[in-house]
């Protein structure tokens, strides 16, 4: 790790200065810009003090003792308690009030900081700073202890802020003990991860980290190890949700960062730590470390700034003295994940992923290029293929789904109101006509993949078969070329078209296009920010088509 201590401590530097910046010379804080009379959030400035404490702290800092610096902590932590509601909680001014969770979410990084205070204070006397935040993180753990939460991450991120709050309040024995009571409410729900290291919200880009810290920090306020167990098995799951250019894979995510491309940075102290741990297997203590070299090395490579971490390497020693040398992700698997309905394949030239329950049920990532697949499907309510059952082959997948077309069959019995909203139509008899089955079937080659369409049970349906590519990409055959506008798209009716974007190139085909039809007004998906290629046919479908990596 030396060799990168360097861009790991610009990196704090960099905060701090930003945060000097608004406080000093704006006059103001990172939550609200100096303005006054607005409810704020205090978490842009209760991390920026982490930082800003690190570097206080550590001697190779330029920040080292610097008396502005401190001054701007001070007014930092003051800004921090004028802004705690009176019942000791924090506003996430966006949607949540008087929040425990987002409580807790500044309580980690304000903990962290205390922790640093104390680890130093023969070295460096902060012990006024210290004196005002104590005061701050017992009224936040109280808020914390009483208030309740919204989604699954918030229960972990509770425990643990109480936990850590038990730890240091440990003096307060009723205090600490109400706090440890209130996570034993919380653990008799069960933690949600699953074996394959999947937690509930399959936010690969965002909310798994926060679920991984939270029980880290379980981890070292008990030194109960089954907590270490969700964040390796999970660490081990993220390796195979890493795309070919790095990037991580989100689209079956349940929260914001679904369809974002996102890079593993907020991993990268996660796999170090891990790998420092007495626990983990040799197996996975190698993988996790080349993990976290691959993630800091691509960060530099990016011109990005190293992830924020100096804190944690100055509070554990072992994860700053870890040797880095080989580095690198997972680079081909095929993994079923069975609970998510989720296939992930990566393979030498590219990696694919196969999702039960989406619309875009397939995509592929080429060295970064990405494209998925959708099928139209417009009758009734259906306005997309949407896989039912994921099956793994040998060599790919198989998703189907079954569609019923249905018609309202009038009350057998006079019903007691004529008003049509205040009639339960669920209960009406259906009538059912035809059941619309579409199959597709995915085979993989050395160059691509080969995808079969099949349906039967409906006649006359005018399906598409779309492939959404990135807007910029450039498609073009022997007939025409073009570069692909955002929101647009086309019916290519025969032949192959190539796809090129940057260096790469793909071709798809052979394309079909039997009617005009792209879909319903009501209702229907649109791919606002990419390009369309559509294929078009006539229920009964019987179709094959390939998707090639060509060489450069």
């Amino acid at each position: 790790m030396k060799r990168y201590m360097a861009h790991i401590l610009v990196s704090a530097e960099k905060i701090t200065e930003h945060f000097l910046k608004v406080q000093v010379h704006d006059e103001g804080t990172l939550a609200d810009g100096g303005m006054e009379g607005l409810v704020v959030d205090v978490k842009p400035t209760v991390f920026a003090l982490r930082a800003a404490m690190s570097v206080y702290l550590y001697p190779q800092s330029r920040f080292y003792k610097d008396e502005t610096l401190r001054t701007a902590m001070e007014q930092a932590i003051d800004f921090v308690a004028r802004n705690q509601n009176e019942d000791g909680s924090f506003d996430y001014t966006v949607c949540n009030f008087h929040s425990a969770p987002d409580t807790a979410f500044c309580y980690h990084p304000m903990d962290k900081t205390y922790r640093l205070m104390k680890k130093f204070e023969n070295d460096v006397d902060t012990s006024s700073l210290q004196e005002k935040y104590l005061a701050i993180m017992k009224k936040a753990a109280a808020a914390i202890r009483d208030g309740g939460f919204h989604t699954p991450n918030h229960r972990w991120a509770i425990c643990a802020a109480l936990m850590q709050a038990a730890d240091v309040f440990a003096g307060d024995e009723s205090f600490a003990k109400s706090c440890k009571a209130r996570t034993e409410k919380y653990f008799n729900e069960g933690i949600d991860g699953n074996a394959d290291g999947e937690y509930a919200e399959r936010s690969t880009g965002g909310y798994n980290c926060v679920v991984n810290d939270a029980m880290i920090n379980l981890y070292e306020m008990t030194k109960n190890k089954e907590y270490l167990s969700y964040p390796e098995r999970n660490l081990h799951m993220m390796e195979l949700y890493f795309e070919p250019d790095g990037t991580i894979f989100t689209q079956n995510s349940t929260r914001q960062d679904r369809g974002k491309k996102v890079w593993p940075d907020l991993y990268f102290h996660q796999y170090l730590y891990m790998a420092t741990r007495g626990n983990v297997t040799g197996e996975h203590r190698d993988e996790f470390l080349k993990a976290a070299h691959q993630i800091i090395r691509s960060c530099i490579a990016r011109g990005d700034d190293a992830p924020d971490c100096l804190y944690l390497l100055m509070l554990y020693e072992q994860m700053a003295e870890c040797t880095l040398e080989g580095s690198g992700f997972i680079k081909k698997y095929r993994k079923l994940f069975s609970d998510s309905g989720v296939l992930r394949v990566a393979r030498e030239n590219y990696a694919y992923t196969a999702l039960k329950g989406k619309t875009a049920f397939l995509y592929v990532n080429v060295n970064g290029m990405d494209v998925c697949f959708k099928i139209g499907e417009s009758f009734c309510e259906v306005r997309n293929f949407v896989a039912q059952q994921l099956i793994q082959t040998k060599d790919g997948c198989e998703l189907t789904a079954s569609a019923n077309v249905w018609y309202y069959e009038p009350w057998a019995e006079k019903p007691n109101t004529s008003d049509w909203w205040q009639m339960d139509q669920k209960k009406r008899s259906l009538k059912i006509p035809r059941t619309l089955t579409t199959k597709v079937t995915i085979h993989e080659h050395e160059d691509g993949l080969e995808i079969a369409l099949h349906t039967e049970g409906l006649e006359k349906l005018p399906l598409r078969l779309q492939l959404c590519v990135p807007a910029g990409t450039v498609v073009r055959n022997d007939a025409f070329w073009l570069k692909a506008e955002a929101g647009q798209g086309m019916i290519v009716r025969s032949g192959d078209v190539e796809l090129a974007l940057g260096e790469q190139i793909l071709s798809f085909g052979p394309c079909f296009g039997e009617h005009e039809f792209q879909g319903h007004y009501s209702g229907e998906e649109t791919n606002a920010g990419g390009y369309t290629i559509f294929c078009n046919a006539l229920t009964p479908v019987d179709k094959t088509v390939f998707l090639r990596v060509k060489r450069k």
